[in-house]
């Protein structure tokens, strides 16, 4: 099992006129508004259509069936995926038709069809890039989604690990074998304070005396107050200038469309932009998640920025 999800989305309403003909029609229609993931639902009429089952025995499709003259679309379902660089579809069609016998039921995956009238509703995913696979198993074209945040997450314990072993509890131990002080006793009674004096302090004072009186001169210190706040602002610094250095396309950008051509930016909410068309006035909207930014240049004339949109994959 494989479940993928998709937590932004959006809906087109096409319609396929007569003659045009399917997948093709309908690939250039989500080419144009970059749906290059999603579901498909639709009804209407063919004129003429070609469809295939799948044999599990041999793994493979049989000879497609080809259905004269005109039927009508009862349920019509499929999905949309990047293969091999390409926009793919994969429709699955129930048809009915009248017969000499009366009325004809025929279902499999849709080959071709040449349209009568078609009316879909396509669902698009632009945070779920999905793409189509040969599957060993099956034989198959399976959909699949590329992930790149699960080994993040399981490099993460290992780095967590670390601090549940503490070993200063160990270390920590230590002084308390510093039960060594009776063996300094027999130097007291001594009367020769001059030569069990510089003893002790050797001993005793290296153990416990540099830990308790190291924090208070660093706390207090002023050395330590004047080195906390150089320390801050250096590694903040480097992190502002990048996102200074980003730019995207803003309101009265030139861009250059790898589909649509030369373009200006109309509006622009971050994620989304929307472009009007230099040779027709067209406005197309399109989401900057699927293509690549490339950094502007700027037109001396001008002083506009120049933008260059293309495919990341």
């Amino acid at each position: 099992m494989n479940v993928l999800e998709a937590r932004r989305a959006r809906h087109l309403i096409i319609r396929l006129d007569r003659g045009e003909e399917l997948p093709a029609a309908l690939v250039r229609a989500l080419d144009e508004v970059e749906a290059r993931a999603g579901w498909i639902e639709g009804a209407g009429s063919l004129e003429q259509a070609e469809i295939a089952l799948f044999d599990q025995a041999s793994r493979a499709y049989a000879k497609t069936r080809v259905l004269e003259g005109p039927c009508d679309v009862a349920a019509l379902s499929g999905s949309i995926a990047v293969q091999q660089g390409e926009t793919s579809l994969r429709l699955s069609a129930t048809l009915a038709r009248e017969s000499g016998v009366g009325l004809q039921l025929a279902a499999g995956e849709l080959v071709w069809a040449r349209v009568y009238g078609l009316e879909l509703r396509v669902t698009v995913f632009d945070d779920l890039p999905l793409a189509r696979t040969f599957d060993e198993r099956t034989g198959l074209m399976q959909l699949t989604a590329q992930s790149t945040t699960l080994p993040a997450i399981a490099n993460e314990p290992p780095r967590m690990a670390p601090p549940a072993p503490a070993a200063e509890p160990h270390r920590a131990a230590l002084p308390a074998p510093t039960a060594e002080p009776p063996r300094a006793m027999p130097p007291a009674p001594a009367a020769e304070p001059h030569r069990a004096g510089p003893a002790a302090p050797a001993a005793e004072p290296p153990r416990a005396m540099p830990p308790a009186s190291a924090p208070e001169p660093h706390r207090a210190g002023p050395a330590a107050s004047a080195m906390e706040p150089a320390a801050m602002p250096l590694p903040q610094r480097p992190v502002r200038r990048r996102q200074e250095e980003e730019a995207y396309p803003e309101v009265g950008d030139s861009v250059t469309h790898f589909h649509f051509g030369e373009c200006t930016v109309i509006s622009s909410d971050g994620e989304r932009i929307r472009l009007r068309q230099e040779r027709d006035g067209r406005v197309r909207e399109v989401s900057l998640t699927m293509l690549r930014v490339e950094p502007p240049t700027v037109d001396p004339a001008t002083g506009r920025k120049q933008f260059r949109l293309t495919r990341k994959n």
